[in-house]
């Protein structure tokens, strides 16, 4: 059990290393020059959007840090094996695939869609980005904190699938896209009200790309709220040294549990190879940690700032929260703020596995194929979860924040120990 603890533990570990793509965009941006595009998805600040060349698909990062993707790629199958299994009939408050592609378009362009479990019309919508890699499949790794606020708002959620990448202009405006699209299916198809209030929430980097696309497009002025969980401004700099030291405090540099078998030394030497590659070429994201404190500043009004709310956790060392909040003049009506126990992985909870889908007897062989033996995964602190499902449920309806000032209480454990992402635990057949 030692071992397959370890195995999730190291996962997720990872969230932080696959973000900065090391190897795919770092030798890509060395060997060829970016080029600019422009697309006008708002009159006055289409030049917010300047896309690189580079897109995200099939990018050899993945075979760094690749393991957290392949283990909710497994968890993500069983789902699908879930969904399919059942003649095609959906459950009542269970996520649905909204495919929003054009009719002349062969590419998929897909959300998760999560209705109200009554079978009522919902009395709102939530746009939701996730953070870095879980942002990837969203309705896994965040469903249980989505289903809890759409639980107790009625809200049907509209999460939004990305892979990672340098470029988060382009990233941003993809999602834009999708939200305006998945608007336009939802009232034309499912008959949703045009005046239904519409919250963007993100976690992490998911926060940054909201505020990317608030700042492009005007749509903050379309929105009731702005929900920014955990948010996370960091430079690639910063996300190395970050995921050095996320990976020591967990002593992964001696886990034998990796699939691959990798050891001390090839671990720390990715880390070294991304150093060097970021001395020698100055490698950052688009935009950079500054060039996003300008961007708000310019474009993010009192009509703006008022709507939205940040959540932060005690134990966040990851929270740009405070940057964000020292990029407006005083006497501005800032954003509230929301402080709660816990850690930056706070928002995700994971209990899931064959015994908890509701497959027939005869697809359980087929999912046990599948996913290469993988059957059940915890993870994560449910009652910490509860906490935060609570005040992001209150902010939208209309409550203020319980603590709205840091305190010494935090998520530690009962026996002082720190905890870096609450309860783990996994079963994996060899």
């Amino acid at each position: 059990m030692m071992g397959t603890r370890a195995y999730l533990l190291g996962l997720f570990a990872f969230i932080a290393f696959k973000e900065v793509m090391l190897f795919g965009d770092a030798f890509s941006l060395i060997s060829r020059p970016r080029q600019q595009q422009h697309r006008n998805l708002h009159p006055n600040t289409s030049h917010l959007y300047q896309a690189s060349n580079n897109n995200n698909d099939n990018n050899p990062a993945d075979a760094i840090g690749g393991d957290l993707v392949t283990a909710l790629a497994k968890l993500d199958k069983q789902w699908e094996l879930a969904t399919t299994s059942n003649n095609g009939k959906k459950k009542i408050g269970e996520w649905t695939i909204m495919d929003l592609k054009q009719d002349e378009s062969t590419t998929p362009e897909i959300v998760y869609l999560l209705e109200p479990a009554s079978g009522a019309a919902p009395s709102c919508v939530i746009f939701f980005l996730g953070g870095a890699v879980l942002g990837q499949f969203p309705h896994i790794a965040y469903s249980a904190f989505l289903k809890g606020v759409a639980e107790r708002t009625n809200a049907a959620v509209v999460a939004i699938p990305y892979e990672v990448g340098l470029d988060h202009f382009g990233i941003a405006q993809k999602a834009v896209s999708r939200m305006k699209s998945a608007v336009v299916e939802c009232e034309d198809s499912r008959g949703y009200s045009a005046s239904l209030p519409k919250y963007a929430i993100g976690h992490s980097l998911g926060c940054k790309l909201h505020s990317i696309g608030v700042a492009a497009t005007g749509i903050g002025e379309e929105l009731a709220g702005l929900g920014f969980v955990s948010f996370n401004n960091f430079g690639f700099a910063e996300t190395i040294t970050m995921a050095r030291s996320f990976a020591n405090e967990m002593k992964l540099g001696g886990n034998t549990g990796f699939q691959g078998g990798a050891g001390p030394a090839p671990f720390d030497a990715l880390f070294d190879l991304a150093s060097m590659a970021i001395g020698a070429v100055g490698l950052e994201f688009t935009p950079s940690p500054d060039d996003l404190d300008r961007i708000v500043k310019t474009k993010f009004n009192e009509d703006v700032l008022k709507k939205i709310r940040l959540f932060k956790f005690d134990d966040d060392d990851l929270d740009s929260s405070t940057r964000f909040l020292n990029c407006f003049k005083e006497g501005v009506e800032s954003p509230s703020v929301s402080n709660l126990p816990g850690t930056h992985l706070s928002p995700v909870f994971l209990k899931l596995g064959v015994d908890d889908l509701d497959l027939p007897e005869e697809a359980r062989a087929m999912a046990d194929a599948a996913t290469g033996g993988f059957q059940n995964a915890s993870f994560g602190d449910e009652e910490i979860l509860d906490a935060l499902v609570e005040e992001v449920s209150d902010w939208m309806l209309g409550k203020s924040p319980r603590r709205s000032s840091s305190s010494s209480s935090s998520s530690s454990s009962s026996s002082g120990q720190k905890l870096l992402a609450g309860v783990v635990d996994a079963e994996i057949e060899s």
